[in-house]
């Protein structure tokens, strides 16, 4: 992969000669070191998802069955939680219950993004192709993109990641609460509100069925985490590559620029290098040749004056 779509070739100009292709060339070595920087910047990050990567499919399974472990006791303490305070509720306030237990729960998926893998293949996208009809600003959009995209399942990636530690707390406290709901239906006081206890009783159980964020199987996670690392990979590969045709692209700019400002500031002398180029000395006209100067005055006869 080429960070511009072309370069010209060293060597051209006048004689064979073109001092112009070193700038042009310090240009191509300012666009490799960038893409190299990128590339340098972000490495550490890609070695360390490899690396947990590489482990994560042991300490994911693991977790599972930790987590399943508290769950299934949490499953039979509220079982006897609900034989014990279902007749106490009527049919009513159950499915009323019910639905606004499914309503809060999707509320909760919506402004969480939801359960499941956090990254396809529409946001994991990136060309690094470099034409010639692409500018300093049409570069810079695709590396403003393609950072937030990248950004975006590095979170995926680091998110997934904590589950090694969140999915068995998440079912250790839901086997908590569940302990605690049995022991508050049991006491005097707090087993009047039976409604209340019902209702917490609902979200304890839509908690366990929950407590897997989408993934069902050991697979299912490592295959999300592994598109996830993909992606960061191919993103960070993308804006090197992106970066460093930027970098050509500005210093070229800069070329020019500071060209434009020479001709300016020694018009004399860029002039007398453009007339050595266009009138080299083995072209020049033999002395007397008595071709008129385009701004002098024009040639006298002096034997006809007077």
């Amino acid at each position: 992969m080429s960070s511009t779509a072309h370069h010209p070739p060293a060597g051209t100009g006048t004689g064979g000669c073109d001092p112009g292709a070193v700038d042009a060339l310090a240009c191509i070595a300012a666009g490799i070191q960038r893409r190299a920087e990128v590339t340098q910047e972000h490495l550490p990050q890609l070695r360390e998802f490899q690396d947990k990567f590489n482990s994560a499919r042991t300490e994911y399974t693991k977790a599972r069955l930790a987590a399943r472990t508290d769950l299934d006791e949490a499953a039979a303490t509220l079982a006897e939680v609900r034989e014990q305070i279902r007749c106490r509720v009527t049919h009513e306030q159950r499915h009323c219950l019910q639905q606004a237990v499914d309503e809060v729960f999707e509320d909760i998926r919506r402004c969480t993004g939801g359960w499941g893998c956090c990254v396809d293949d529409c946001g994991c996208a990136f060309d690094d192709t470099v034409g010639p009809d692409d500018t300093v600003a049409t570069l810079s959009a695709r590396i403003a993109r393609y950072t937030a995209d990248t950004l975006a399942a590095a979170a995926c990636f680091t998110g997934l990641d904590g589950e090694l530690t969140a999915l068995p707390e998440r079912a250790a406290k839901i086997k908590t609460d569940a302990a605690q709901l049995l022991a508050d239906v049991c006491d005097a006081v707090l087993g009047k509100d039976v409604v209340r206890l019902y209702a917490r009783l609902l979200v304890l159980l839509r908690r366990i069925t929950e407590a897997w964020r989408g993934f069902a199987t050991v697979s299912a996670f490592v295959d999300c985490l592994c598109r996830a690392l993909l992606c960061v990979l191919r993103g960070w590969q993308a804006i090197a590559v992106l970066e460093g045709a930027r970098a050509e692209l500005l210093c070229k700019e800069e070329t020019r620029r500071k060209a434009c400002e020479r001709k300016q500031r020694e018009t004399v002398e860029e002039v007398m290098a453009e007339y050595a180029r266009l009138c080299p000395p083995c072209s020049a006209q033999p002395e007397g040749t008595g071709e008129e100067d385009p701004y002098g005055e024009p040639p006298h006869d002096f034997e006809g004056a007077g």
